[in-house]
């Protein structure tokens, strides 16, 4: 189940536009505690979206053995601890979006999650937010007023049981993948807030 809220001008003058944003959450996910930050011998992953443009759709992320991990959900972030070492991350949706990821114990990446239109929906984009992207600059700025979310325990088993043969295949070469490299992970101590 989705839930889309608008948000509207207090005030409209003359001549002026409408703004409506999209903000959504799904059943199978739930608000959470946000993690500690790493220790030596583990990663942490942040999959995080701010805006809904190009749809409000909440795409699943899995990992390659097929496992969920979460969904994108708008103003909202889900974390990830892994040994360090290779992995891939797939959104599903219209078409899929792959990361590879090289990382590294002891620091935290982040990966931007957000969709562009599609024929017949949105379709899912991964963004690796590395020390030169675009997006760096952002990271500070946007996440606290996230919301920190996880996999509902009860309602992902079903999610995950209709999705894990669509995520196998996102990772037998369709998608070209995007790069997250072992140094655009930080070093940053804190702690993100829950909000």
């Amino acid at each position: 189940m989705k839930f889309l809220c608008l948000l509207l001008p207090l005030s409209i003058a003359a001549g002026s536009t409408l703004l409506t944003t999209g903000c959504s959450t799904t059943s199978y996910m739930r608000d959470a505690q946000p993690l500690s930050p790493p220790c030596e011998d583990q990663a942490k992953v942040v999959v995080y979206r701010t805006a809904a443009f190009g749809g409000a759709d909440n795409y699943p992320v899995y990992d390659e053995a097929g496992n969920l991990l979460g969904f994108t959900e708008t103003d909202c972030y889900f974390e990830i601890l892994r040994p360090p070492g290779h992995y891939r991350f797939a959104a599903l949706g219209e078409g899929e979006a792959v990361i590879d990821a090289e990382l590294a114990g002891g620091r935290t990446y982040y990966i931007r999650a957000s969709s562009k239109f599609g024929i017949v929906s949105s379709r899912p984009v991964l963004t690796p937010v590395g020390r030169d992207s675009e997006h760096a600059a952002e990271i500070d700025r946007v996440l606290p007023k996230l919301q920190a979310r996880e996999l509902d325990p009860e309602q992902a088993p079903e999610a995950e049981a209709r999705k894990e043969r669509r995520a196998k295949e996102a990772f037998a070469g369709k998608a070209k993948p995007q790069i997250l490299k072992p140094d655009d992970g930080r070093e940053d101590p804190s702690t993100l807030p829950a909000k």
